[in-house]
């Protein structure tokens, strides 16, 4: 019954975070959602039968922090200056996002459902970034909205699963090998990356992803110095020739965004007439009005307000992910969800110092998440919807694979299946002949 439960939920969830940046197939997305869902209860309880296939904890400072940023943004409900918005939002982007991460901890238990969920992450961009290129070649117009949520959701779509890509190139048994096809399509992905981004004319994506790959590749070579040493050109020739494509990009979005602002208008002149500088500006005065406790779970909670004010329907929220905490849920949410981030750097830090290969694997992607996910929302805040989503299900999938790989490699043992509850702790000719003759049985 738990290799059936695990089974489905890998599928359920595979296919949920495939159509997670798509804003088409809703019968589909519901479904797989909702079977994820089951399927992780049934995992995680059968599971709990027995200490040898337990799911382990996540460890307290996770825990504590993601308890007090959701219990504190439940509070705010109290004081909302809008509370029917409120209570929508906190079913939508507190409810689900932590259903969302129970499932994907349950689900990314093995080396094998971590490659699967990563590629299916690594497919859905694939797929959608081929239908947005194909649609601009053969009508000359591609609308974000109408397949992608929009170019703000699907340039960070882009960044989250940018970290990812390391596992093309990563050795098993978290990674899919070191072969030349994987090193193939891995290159297609970016290529495609980068020119569906360029078409989105966003700017900090191209800051961001810089910072996914410079965050993977310094802790890559601080892990792993010997290789380095011996393959300096291996590490950096293509992190260089990426950063000059990305530095290319971003400095053709800046050239074209003036352009477009002004035939005469120089780079420095549309950075310094940005509108979200007189967003903030009156964001700070908002802040500093209730400093404290916000006014109300929601992004675009003061929309209407600063829509008036400023005279643009555009500037409806913080366009900061951490201003945008501070104005919903004060001082204290802020606070409580940047100890969470905080919490999530330390525990992928630590996998990353881990004498396991595996583990370290894991922190780096962990890192290079979370670094793209704070730069690409430094000027907007996309912690919202189906973003919201995609980052906590992968948060949750490193996190789960990483316990479990942590708590395999203390105790010195080597992976079981799930469904095993007998655990041989030391490998012998004679035990190892057993496996095989019990596996065979059971297949």
């Amino acid at each position: 019954m738990i290799d059936h439960c695990n089974r489905w939920l890998l599928g359920f969830a595979a296919a949920y975070l495939a159509l997670l940046p798509t804003n088409t197939a809703t019968f589909a997305h519901s479904l797989a959602y909702g079977g994820a869902i089951v399927f992780a209860l049934c995992a995680f309880g059968l599971t709990e039968r027995y200490e040898a296939t337990r799911v382990p904890r996540p460890g307290w400072s996770i825990g504590i922090t993601l308890l007090a940023w959701s219990a504190w943004s439940l509070a705010s409900l109290a004081w909302s200056i809008d509370p029917g918005y409120s209570e929508t939002q906190l079913e939508r982007e507190v409810g689900d996002s932590l259903v969302v991460m129970f499932v994907f901890y349950v689900a990314a238990r093995d080396a094998r459902s971590f490659r699967v969920l990563a590629a299916a992450a690594l497919a859905g961009l694939a797929v959608l970034a081929a239908v947005a290129i194909g649609t601009q070649l053969f009508t000359g117009d591609w609308d974000a909205g109408r397949w992608h949520y929009g170019v703000g959701p699907w340039s960070t779509w882009t960044v989250l699963v940018a970290p990812l890509l390391f596992a093309l190139i990563a050795p098993r048994p978290a990674g899919f090998g070191t072969r030349r096809r994987s090193v193939v399509i891995g290159l297609v992905i970016v290529a495609m990356m980068v020119v569906t981004d360029r078409m989105t004319d966003n700017r900090i994506v191209w800051v961001a992803l810089a910072g996914v790959f410079g965050v993977a590749s310094l802790a890559a070579a601080l892990r792993w110095p010997q290789t380095l040493v011996r393959t300096p050109l291996r590490w950096i020739g293509p992190f260089a020739a990426l950063l000059i494509v990305l530095g290319i990009a971003f400095a053709d979005a800046l050239h074209e965004r003036a352009a477009a602002e002004s035939p005469r208008a120089s780079v420095t002149d549309s950075i310094e007439s940005d509108p979200r500088i007189v967003l903030w500006e009156r964001i700070r005065d908002k802040i500093e009005a209730r400093p404290w406790t916000g006014y109300g779970f929601g992004r675009r909670v003061l929309a209407d307000e600063l829509s008036k004010e400023l005279g643009d329907p555009l500037l409806a929220h913080a366009h900061n992910i951490f201003a945008s905490q501070w104005l919903q849920t004060g001082l204290i949410g802020m606070t409580a969800f940047t100890a969470l981030l905080l919490a999530l750097i330390v525990r992928f830090a630590r996998f990353l110092r881990s004498r396991d290969d595996t583990l370290a694997f894991v922190g780096m992607v962990g890192l290079a998440l979370i670094a793209g996910f704070v730069i690409k929302n430094l000027t907007d805040d996309f912690l919202f919807r189906s973003n919201a989503k995609e980052f906590w299900a992968l948060s949750a999938m490193l996190l789960g694979y990483g316990v479990r790989r942590a708590r395999t490699f203390a105790a010195g043992e080597t992976p079981t299946r799930a469904s095993t509850v007998v655990q041989e702790p030391v490998e012998t000719p004679r035990t190892t002949a057993a496996k095989a003759n019990a596996e065979l049985v059971d297949h």
